[in-house]
């Protein structure tokens, strides 16, 4: 390359240089643009080009993507023309890989809210750019691209819907989403999103692949998780309320952790659950002789309210534990609240 090359190549570098500063004085950090709204060089601001798309300032003084009609001066940044021996020089441009665009009605706004709660000016609900990178609806009323905006019970995405094979692109899943032929949508088994929750997304963990009605899909066919294990459901509920297809009122495991029935209709331990006039006790004797060690029970009950299994006597509390005085309010405990009241009975002192 001569020396007459040379330089000509570095003037246009520092032309390039000083209308890239240039256009940076002519945009403001806050968006605004127009006539009515200065930029630092003095002049009406113009709008920064964010490729690919077109940028333009819109009639309220925003810049925006919806170009239709609008004037898009100063929004695309202007190619300097350049020596024909330079352009000669330069390298080949590299191509960008072309993103495709998805067919939208234009209903939305310059300010990226959308929804029911921010309508245009004609009342019709506005929507998202399909094409920009803020495609979906979140349940708030803004336009955006995380899982907040696109994966919530009211999120709407404006992108459409792709399948591979029985799996939608936007992890809906189940009856509420079924496919073409009338069959529910799918989960990839071997993805991190396997199985379908009850509120129809794809997803990983207990909510998605434990509940009752979740569908496991990791095994390649789809596996449901049963509501009902015999006559006992899986989300703890029981009762009258919550019959089984016999109607008979579903009940508790009484050999579980949570074998009584409240009068709520939830199968749980203890007194709430157990001892209510309402409440249903599906323990065996034998279950029932698992909550005691001697005379004295394992949830530190004790007193007359709660006598012991055969009925012989009120239960007491374990006189070689901290335990060892039974409260007024029927607890055991060690110190003046369970020892020291009239009422109070310390077992240290019967032994």
């Amino acid at each position: 390359m001569s020396k007459i090359q040379v330089i000509l190549v570095a003037r246009t570098l520092v032309l390039a240089l000083l209308l890239n500063f240039v256009k940076a004085q002519n945009v403001r950090d806050d968006g605004l643009c127009g006539p009515g709204n200065l930029s630092p060089n003095g002049g009406p601001a113009e709008c920064e080009h964010i490729p690919p798309f077109p940028t333009c300032c819109q009639k309220n003084g925003h810049c925006g993507w919806d170009c239709d009609g609008v004037s898009t001066g100063g929004s695309r940044p202007a190619s300097a023309p350049a020596p024909a021996f330079v352009a000669a020089l330069a390298p080949a441009p590299v191509r960008k890989p072309v993103q495709p665009t998805f067919t939208s009605n234009g209903v939305f706004r310059p300010d990226g809210k959308c929804g029911t709660e921010y309508p245009l000016e004609d009342g019709t609900i506005a929507e998202c750019d399909p094409n920009s990178e803020y495609f979906c609806c979140s349940a708030f009323g803004f336009c955006g691209n995380t899982q907040e905006h696109c994966y919530c019970e009211t999120c709407v995405n404006y992108r459409p819907i792709n399948l591979s094979g029985k799996v939608r692109s936007d992890r809906r899943c189940g009856d509420e989403f079924p496919l073409d032929d009338g069959t529910p949508s799918e989960c990839d088994g071997t993805s991190p999103n396997h199985c379908c929750s009850k509120f129809g997304y794809c997803g990983p963990g207990p909510d998605h692949c434990d509940c009752p009605g979740c569908v496991d899909f990791r095994s390649g066919s789809g596996i449901e998780v049963q509501l009902v294990e015999g006559r006992v459901r899986t989300d703890r509920r029981c009762g009258a309320s919550f019959p089984l297809d016999d109607g008979l009122p579903s009940e508790c495991d009484g050999s579980s952790a949570n074998p009584c029935c409240s009068k709520w209709g939830y199968c749980g331990p203890g007194d709430e659950h157990c001892a209510c006039d309402t409440c249903m006790d599906y323990r065996t004797e034998v279950d029932k002789g698992k909550d005691w060690e001697g005379t004295w029970r394992k949830d530190r009950r004790c007193g007359e309210e709660f006598p012991l299994p055969d009925g012989s006597g009120p239960t007491e509390c374990n006189p070689d534990s901290d335990n060892f005085c039974c409260s007024k309010w029927g607890f055991c405990g060690g110190d003046d609240e369970h020892c020291g009241c009239p009422q109070c009975v310390n077992y240290r002192n019967k032994k």
